[in-house]
């Protein structure tokens, strides 16, 4: 039995290795770690965002001009892996935290041991550029004369954060968020690794940010935006007032309020 488990080891060591070893390759495009390098980040934006960006409008829709690099985005947020600053800026971390570039590029036993919060640097621009989306639908509907509920607006920076406000950066999160899974840039399941908010303290709790904002505001939202799509969804939900704490812990009674304008 003991010689049965060490062969095992061995060969689980061996398949890491090899897949690292591969992977340091030309260009120095990764660390000794197997991981997306400083260098090699600023380099995959700068030869791949017209590609990403088409992509992204041909799947979704079209965007406004954007504008992606790479810089250390440590010093504002030391979370913080991407960030979009109005009209048309994308910022991606140059930080050595993604566990790779694209998620077709991981192999098997990374497939296996990666967490929903292993993201890959396509998976960070397809969320940033769905931000800049959701920016420009809000910008459209107010041209059009719909009502668009102020804590939506990113001038007003989610309400001060005030408890609609919360609810206005969970929705938008989730649809950023849904777009990565609509463009199969996640794993396909949505929920397995899933803790479901129970209570007030619970869902804004910052140790659970990851969990609550991130990945339950894309649960909250998938069956909604799986039947009206990121587009009519998005503009559905910002003429609607965001969700309270208790309509985030209890979705049908959110969405049993939610108005559907027809002529949307």
């Amino acid at each position: 039995m003991r010689n049965i488990l060490n062969v095992t080891l061995l060969l689980l060591i061996y398949l890491s290795g090899y897949s690292r070893s591969n992977k340091q390759k030309g260009d120095l495009l990764y660390n000794k770690q197997g991981k997306p390098s400083s260098e090699g980040i600023k380099e995959f934006i700068d030869k791949n965002q017209e590609s990403i960006i088409a992509e992204y409008q041909s799947q979704i829709d079209t965007i406004d001009e954007v504008y992606i690099y790479s810089e250390n985005l440590s010093r504002w947020n030391e979370n913080e892996l991407g960030e979009f600053n109005p009209p048309g800026f994308v910022a991606i971390t140059n930080e050595e935290r993604f566990i790779e570039y694209e998620y077709k590029y991981l192999s098997k036993y990374e497939l296996r041991m990666s967490s929903y919060e292993d993201r890959t640097v396509k998976a960070v621009i397809f969320h940033e550029l769905t931000h800049a989306y959701f920016n420009k639908i809000v910008i459209s509907m107010n041209t059009k004369g719909y009502n668009v509920h102020l804590d939506y607006e990113h001038n007003f920076s989610y309400g001060l954060y005030s408890e609609t406000g919360f609810g206005a950066q969970f929705i938008e999160e989730g649809i950023c968020e849904y777009a990565i899974f609509y463009l199969n840039e996640a794993k396909p399941t949505i929920g397995s690794e899933l803790i479901i908010p129970t209570t007030k303290e619970e869902l804004i709790d910052e140790t659970k940010e990851v969990n609550n904002k991130y990945y339950y505001s894309v649960y909250f939202l998938k069956d909604f935006l799986d039947k009206y799509g990121i587009k009519r969804g998005t503009e559905i939900l910002i003429t609607n007032k965001p969700p309270t704490y208790n309509e985030i812990i209890n979705p049908h009674e959110f969405f049993a309020r939610v108005i559907i304008n027809d002529k949307i």
